[in-house]
């Protein structure tokens, strides 16, 4: 693994959420990622007519609070943005402490990153340390076919714990990596998500039916349904009502138990629901919503949607004063590079950009 380059300052890997939250506080670190485009779970599309839809994360909550040494402090996450100049239109939904992005959840991440441009189509494949202070990464190019491999002192990585277990499984070093494999073993349970988005240029639901005003000074556009097949509906036309003058927009993100067992055989290639998923969708879009059938059905499957059991809890406070939080300050610090994401944080977005300032601004990170 001879380095083509070496950084002098740290290696974010991951584009998502965290690595961006990390980027918006320190500017000069180089972001690693293997999408074609930033965001992970804060991802918005462009549909048809056109319309923005997002279908990862919908919304996030403002503020958040971090209890630490006995003492709990709130942070707004809008408040954090200003004071790091980051140009971000928000709106409220759904609640006066709820909000979304004007331009889609994905300006929420692209606004974090900044001047901060990530190395994209870039997959990790292995790590291993080049001497005591620095890491060597091996990288696949997907655009290049090649192998691009760096080296650097500061290596944070981001991405879902099983993908992390994949790098460490293949990398030789193994005195550090077994520490982190043994300790991130507790956290590694992920919950699978199937999403539909469903689009008609011509028709809209009874929204008093629904017990939504798209009239409302704050509106409400969500469902939730916990438990059913139908888990979570997010209607997106009432969050863009200017891209929608005579049609809808709907999104649902289907249950655990639903999403486990139909994962596999989901979609095409192109992202069309399978002809046995089309019927469902349609048939269930009747029953529900007395809709006819819809211009547009695509489909999207996260396999790692959120970690089921983060290290700092899924509601509430996150909470520093923990042993655990102990231990993983101890392992990053003796191991030599950072694991971060939504399997310490919480899926939350609030949690997770929250969480990155604290640390950041206590010199834990």
């Amino acid at each position: 693994m001879e380095p083509n380059y070496c950084y002098q300052v740290p290696v974010v890997i991951g584009a998502g959420i965290t690595g961006a939250a990390i980027a918006m506080l320190n500017p000069s670190v180089v972001v690693y990622d293997k999408g074609r485009n930033s965001g992970g779970r804060v991802s918005s599309k462009q549909g048809n007519d056109p319309s923005t839809f997002d279908f990862g994360a919908t919304m996030f909550r403002d503020p958040m609070e971090v209890r630490w040494l006995g003492q709990e402090t709130k942070y707004s996450i809008l408040e954090i943005w200003k004071s790091e100049s980051v140009s971000l239109q928000t709106k409220p939904i759904y609640s006066d402490a709820h909000f979304y992005p004007a331009l889609g959840m994905s300006d929420l991440v692209s606004s974090m990153l900044g001047n901060v441009k990530p190395i994209q189509s870039h997959t990790l494949k292995k790590m291993e340390r080049n001497d005591d202070h620095t890491w060597n990464l091996e990288f696949y190019n997907s655009a290049t076919k090649q192998t691009d491999t760096i080296c650097t002192h500061s290596v944070i990585l981001t991405l879902p714990i099983p993908q992390i277990l994949e790098i460490f499984h293949r990398s030789k070093e193994k005195s550090k990596l077994n520490r982190w494999i043994e300790f991130l073993n507790n956290y590694n349970d992920y919950r699978k998500t199937l999403v539909s988005y469903f689009y008609w240029d011509k028709w809209k639901p009874e929204w008093k039916s629904l017990s939504l005003d798209p009239d409302a000074k704050i509106p409400i556009n969500t469902n939730l349904e916990p438990g059913s097949d139908w888990e979570y509906q997010s209607w997106e036309s009432l969050k863009y009502p200017k891209e929608f003058h005579t049609g809808s927009a709907l999104l649902v993100q289907f249950g655990a138990l639903f999403s486990e067992t139909h994962f596999e055989d989901w979609m095409d290639e192109k992202r069309n629901p399978n002809a046995k998923y089309k019927d469902y969708l349609i048939k269930g879009l009747q029953e529900k919503f007395n809709a006819p059938e819809p211009n547009l059905i695509w489909n999207h499957r996260w396999k790692y949607a959120q970690a089921q059991m983060p290290l700092l809890g899924r509601e509430g406070a996150l909470d520093l004063d923990s042993e655990a939080f102990e231990n993983w300050k101890h392992l990053c610090k003796d191991t030599g590079f950072t694991i971060l994401g939504d399997w310490l944080f919480g899926a939350k977005i609030e949690r997770i950009i929250g969480g990155i300032y604290f640390l950041s601004h206590n010199d834990l990170l």
